[in-house]
């Protein structure tokens, strides 16, 4: 594997001292000597309704007299690349170059390539793919007739390799007009389709010296669509090769690979691979047989009851790769340029039954360092756990997607804002973060507004709603308290503000709130409030907007203060303070119930289900209330009362949708009430985490009723929608560490840390937790013995730590300990048993 050329340092665990890495050469935008090529090519199947061109292959020979000291390749495009030198992968990257809105930056990276150069003669080859720029990209619905060619209906590729040479002049080989391209095996490769590799029309050492390219296209060709693009420009007529950036991010990788735990055969001649675990990624076969065999493999995440493929929540995307064999013995073959979400596998077109062999599962994802460890004597805790981690890799992986399988796969705002601490805890994401505020940036509307999904492919669509732009700010915010880099923050500060005049301008005719049918100028009406939350009646959505604009006066106000803007920090914080008094006033009564004016609403048209009707009397908005801070003691105490109530004519299950679930737990343990967190958590029952787990499930579901017994998969509008493979209900790995766990950083990157857990009802007898901070692991567990905990504390070196523990409703223990282990005993809180 060839390792990218690192521009940071990464700390070491446990090391005092850093290990200096070397920076390499970074061209600017003046040292790019490189021209961009296209080679287009044409979808010649005619029978297939879908536009699949085939992917294209270009190559260009050079000698070397002698070998250079250093060679550091540089590649980007407009779609997806495989860089190859003298038949060797330069990398084992995935996805080259990355995602972005093309027409504002494209990325390119960086490889050195030294020891792939020889004496003598030397090929460079790429394969050149779709990818988001020009294949399919998102829900059908909301793009052109074709869905694809969002950004582009034609490929191209620009390539710099620079040779450093022993008396320092530096050498270029680049992509110019004494380039050739052909079409190869890989018939089409495409993201939701997949790919068709014919290996028959393999041209072994295509990417290698001594390869006859006589009749591969050239810029000389007469009559060959082969272009040689110096000045390939965006819609706005700027050059491609101006918006070159450096890729910022966490390169795409293998992270897993899986063998199958069984194999059936629901009708003949198709066989049914299960890998045992739901994930992001394809398979890797391996297969021998008569030339022109064709396998194909369709990849889905459940069985129907008659133990066949379901695939209608794949909706648009065929997720299907084909192989055709060319009968050279035992063939190995993965797909480079596509990725499914996926448990089972149909394989089809094979001569015999086949044996687990024949497939092995291949998990990808962005290579953010993985920082958590969480185990517990509850078997169903320590699976959500897992269950949240692989949910939480299949959706990292260029961006922070909703789902990994259907016609979607888009970076929705609500969904990551929800996540973002859960996923902060199970990874160092500083990287892939920062690329990803880049993609809000792009995506961010002219009005402020920051769009529902970044990227954003579809320059025609005005699309936001309430709680989901709201992450534009919450996801940096967090993102900086968990590593304490205030450039993530200072980078996106002045988007940041535009949003916030947009809402300010939105709110300050009612006082820095939202009253009933605020948001009418978005479709559907109010957003999406609180997505599949199973109350009878909806959360009226202008109260969790007014609860998220107050929360966003709040952090503003706090990061402003960290980068020293303290005019801008004392506006955010009287703005905060009159948001809350609005919303109490409007929302509020005296007895802490949340009240709207139903009329308001009129029959509910135009809002998602509004025939339902609304109210402010749900779970999510007293969490969110009690979660954000927005109420005095004296109300909050009442409102707390309210959740309680609810919660219990719920029997403790969850009633709360996507955009209320991260705070009802936590909210539950900051009332006192921890034993209805662990209550909820630990159940089995419909609706719930407990009751996924209890039926298979191994990531997380995108809705409690995505399957039940009663009614399998939930009918047709289900269907449409509806991901075994989606984080937004694993918002609660965050109660895991924060709660019962206990750790929280008490100042921006953990430089001083809280440690509070909450024990619940002492049901749960033992966990253990691990967080990896940028300054070291910090460590709390815990055993319940009888009536007495054990606490065992470890702080990393550089840090102090307060541990605040409850050993009777009246005793509150506090410590200030510093670096090491501390172990701690107590009698557990009395009042656990209500």
């Amino acid at each position: 594997m060839r390792y990218p050329v690192l521009l940071f340092l990464l700390p070491f665990l446990g090391c005092a001292e850093e290990t200096p890495i070397e920076v390499l050469p970074i061209p600017d935008q003046r040292d790019w000597r490189a021209e961009w090529l296209s080679f287009p090519t044409t979808d010649t199947d005619l029978v297939d309704t879908l536009v699949l061109p085939p992917a294209a292959y270009f190559r260009k020979s050079f000698e070397l007299e002698a070998m250079p000291e250093r060679a550091i390749v540089y590649v980007s495009a407009l779609g997806l690349v495989e860089p190859r030198i003298n038949g060797e992968a330069v990398t084992g990257d995935l996805f080259l170059p990355g995602w972005s809105d093309y027409n504002k930056r494209i990325y390119y990276h960086a490889y050195d390539v030294t020891d792939l150069l020889r004496a003598g003669k030397n090929v460079i080859g790429c394969t050149l793919a779709d990818g988001w720029y020009a294949g399919y990209v998102g829900p059908k619905s909301l793009s052109n007739p074709e869905n694809r060619g969002l950004y582009g209906d034609t490929t191209a590729l620009i390539v710099q390799l620079d040779l450093l040479q022993p008396e320092g002049e530096t050498v270029s080989i680049v992509s110019d007009s004494s380039w050739r391209a052909s079409t190869g095996p890989l018939r089409y490769a495409d993201l939701l389709m997949g790919e068709f590799y014919d290996a028959r029309l393999e041209n072994p050492g295509w990417d290698a010296p001594n390869f006859n390219a006589i009749n591969w296209a050239s810029r000389q060709s007469t009559g060959l669509a082969f272009e040689s693009r110096p000045l390939v420009q965006g819609q706005d007529g700027a050059q491609w090769t101006q918006r070159l950036e450096l890729y910022p991010g966490n390169q795409i990788n293998t992270y897993d690979e899986l063998v199958p735990v069984k194999i059936t055969e629901p009708e003949s001649g198709a066989y049914l691979f299960d890998m045992g675990q739901n994930f992001a990624g394809h398979v890797r076969l391996s297969v021998s047989g008569p030339a022109g065999d064709t396998i194909r493999l369709r990849h889905g995440e459940m069985l129907n009851t008659d133990g066949s493929l379901m695939t209608e929540n794949l909706r648009f995307a065929r997720a299907t790769d084909t192989y055709v064999l060319n009968g050279d013995g035992e063939e190995v073959w993965e797909p480079r340029f596509t990725y499914h979400g996926f448990q089972y596998v149909e394989v089809s077109g094979l001569r015999q039954k086949p044996g687990p062999e024949l497939l092995t599962g291949v998990a990808v994802s962005a290579s953010t360092p993985m920082t958590s460890t969480f185990s517990s004597s509850d078997t169903l805790l320590n699976r959500l756990y897992e269950n949240i981690v692989w949910t939480q890799r299949s959706n990292f992986l260029e961006v922070p997607t909703d789902s990994p399988q259907r016609d979607e796969r888009l970076g929705w705002l609500g969904d990551a804002q929800i996540f973002s601490r859960s996923a902060l805890y199970n990874a160092d994401l500083n990287d892939f973060y920062r690329k990803w505020f880049a993609d809000l940036r792009d995506a961010q509307y002219d009005s402020g507004a920051y769009a529902n999904f970044a990227p954003r492919p579809y320059p025609d669509l005005v699309w936001y709603s309430p709680g989901w732009m709201e992450a534009g700010l919450m996801v940096p915010y967090n993102a900086w308290q968990f590593s304490g880099d205030t450039s993530l923050i200072a980078e996106h500060y002045e988007s940041m503000t535009g949003f916030m005049d947009f809402v300010i301008a939105k709110s300050e005719p009612f006082g820095y709130f939202y009253p009933e049918n605020s948001w009418t100028e978005i479709g559907p009406k109010g957003g999406f409030g609180d997505w599949l939350a199973l109350t009878d009646k909806h959360l009226a959505h202008d109260i969790l907007a007014s609860i998220y604009l107050a929360h966003s006066f709040h952090i503003m106000a706090e990061m402003s203060s960290a980068l020293n803007k303290t005019t801008q920090a004392s506006r955010y914080r009287a703005l905060f303070d009159k948001s809350k008094a609005a919303f109490i006033s409007h929302y509020v009564a005296p007895d802490g119930r949340f009240l709207i004016d139903e009329a308001k609403y009129g029959d509910g048209k135009g809002y998602f289900e509004g025939e339902k009707g609304f109210t402010g009397h749900t779970q999510s908005g007293y969490a969110s209330a009690i979660y954000f801070d927005i109420l005095p003691d004296s109300l909050a105490a009442l409102a707390a009362g309210h959740l309680v109530d609810l919660v219990e004519a719920a029997d403790r299950k969850p009633t709360s949708g996507i955009l209320g679930i991260r705070q009802l737990l936590p909210a539950l343990s900051k009332i006192g009430r921890g034993d209805l967190a662990y209550a909820m958590l630990l159940d089995e029952r419909y609706p719930g985490w407990g009751f996924q787990i209890a039926n298979g499930a191994t990531t997380i579901w995108e809705r409690w009723n995505s399957y039940t017994h009663e009614e399998g998969f939930g009918g047709a509008r289900n269907a449409k929608m509806n991901s075994f493979n989606h984080y937004a209900f694993g918002a609660v790995g965050q109660f895991l560490f924060s709660e019962m766990a206990g750790i929280r950083p008490a100042e921006p990157g953990f430089a001083t840390i809280l440690i509070q857990p909450d024990f619940g009802d002492g049901s749960l007898r033992e966990l253990v937790a691990t967080y990896l901070s940028t300054r070291g692991l910090i460590e709390s567990a815990w055993e319940i013995d009888g009536d007495e905990v054990h606490l065992t504390v470890s702080i990393p070196k550089g840090t102090t730590a307060t541990v605040l523990l409850l050993s009777t409703d009246t005793d509150r223990r506090e410590q200030a300990i510093g670096p090491g282990t501390h172990e701690f005993t107590f009698s557990l809180l009395a009042s656990t048993e209500r």
